[in-house]
This record gives C-alpha cells, sequence and structure tokens, in this order.
C-alpha cells in the first residue's frame, strides 16, 4: 500500500495552497476585464488627469498592466495610449532583464525605474504592484524639466494611483 494513501484517500498533508502571485492579475478579475476594465480605467483616469493639472509640463500619462494592456492615459490620442502601452510593456521587461543581469539577481528587479532622455523630452516608466491588479507600469513624459522631477511626479502619481485603485472595489 502507498504510504500517501489511507484507505484509498490522499494523506493529509500541512502543504498549503500557494499564495496567488501579486504580480499577476486576480484570474476572477483577469476573465471579467471587459467588465473590471471601464471601471478601472476611470479611477486611474481620474488621478491621470490630477497629475495632468499639477504638471504642467507633462505630456503624456500612461497607466498598463506589465504585459502592455492599456487601462487610461493622458496627453495621447485613444490609438496611441494603446500603442505606447504596449511598447511600455515591451521597455520594462527589456530594462527587467538587464537589472536582472547587473545585479546578478540579488536585487529585485520588478521595481526598477527607466528613464528616456531625448532633448528637451523627459520619460519615466515605472512599476508598481498593486493587488488585485498585479504588476502595473506608468510612464509620465514631459518637456523643459529635468528627469528628476518627472520621476518624482511619476512616483507621486503611482501613490494616489495605488490608493485609488486599491479602493474601487475588485474582488479581493
Amino acid at each position: 500500500m502507498n504510504a500517501s494513501t489511507r484507505g484509498g484517500h490522499p494523506a493529509p498533508t500541512n502543504e498549503s495552497t500557494p499564495a496567488p502571485d501579486a504580480v499577476l492579475m486576480h484570474p476572477d478579475l483577469a476573465a471579467n476585464w471587459s467588465l473590471w476594465s471601464g471601471v478601472v480605467s476611470q479611477a486611474a483616469l481620474t488621478r491621470l488627469r490630477h497629475l495632468e493639472e499639477r504638471f504642467p509640463e507633462l505630456t503624456t500619462a500612461v497607466l498598463s498592466t506589465a504585459d502592455g494592456l492599456h487601462i487610461a492615459s493622458v496627453g495621447t490620442l485613444g490609438e496611441t495610449g494603446e500603442r505606447l502601452a504596449a511598447m511600455n510593456g515591451s521597455l520594462f521587461a527589456v530594462a527587467r532583464a538587464e537589472a536582472e543581469i547587473i545585479s546578478r539577481g540579488t536585487e529585485p528587479s520588478l521595481s526598477a525605474v527607466v528613464s528616456v532622455s531625448i532633448g528637451q523630452s523627459q520619460l519615466s516608466l515605472l512599476s508598481f504592484i498593486l493587488a488585485p491588479y498585479g504588476q502595473l507600469l506608468l510612464s509620465v513624459s514631459a518637456k523643459g524639466v529635468q528627469v528628476g522631477t518627472v520621476i518624482v511626479q511619476a512616483r507621486s502619481a503611482a501613490y494616489e494611483l495605488i490608493t485609488a485603485l486599491g479602493l474601487a472595489g475588485a474582488p479581493g
């Protein structure tokens, strides 16, 4: 008789079901994304508009999932926001892979901040994890300011998004 069975039933184990990966979107949310995306998008758009009002140098701000699914954006035309979200997902994946190589795997690369400077234009792309949405990306671009200013504004907006979306009533 197999030691792991007793009377044809599996023996009880002390192993608990693994906790869901916080980087991934909650399965119930993902399965009903067409329903939830409207709620999440409106809550996020309100916060991105706050950023636009207090940061006049802003040219674009895009919130997306880490795999490039557009959630909300300001300063873009509809399709451009979706394209930028997809490119942000790719840019972050490359940056994360490079960060893992540079740190030799000793530092978590999920929190890498990517900054791009081209002439007077600056871009900051940062990541944050927010259950149940998983890993989200926020890119903020501006003109005529230092990249540090863009990073500070992006972090402030990310904090507002975490506060707002954490209270949006998604499944727990």
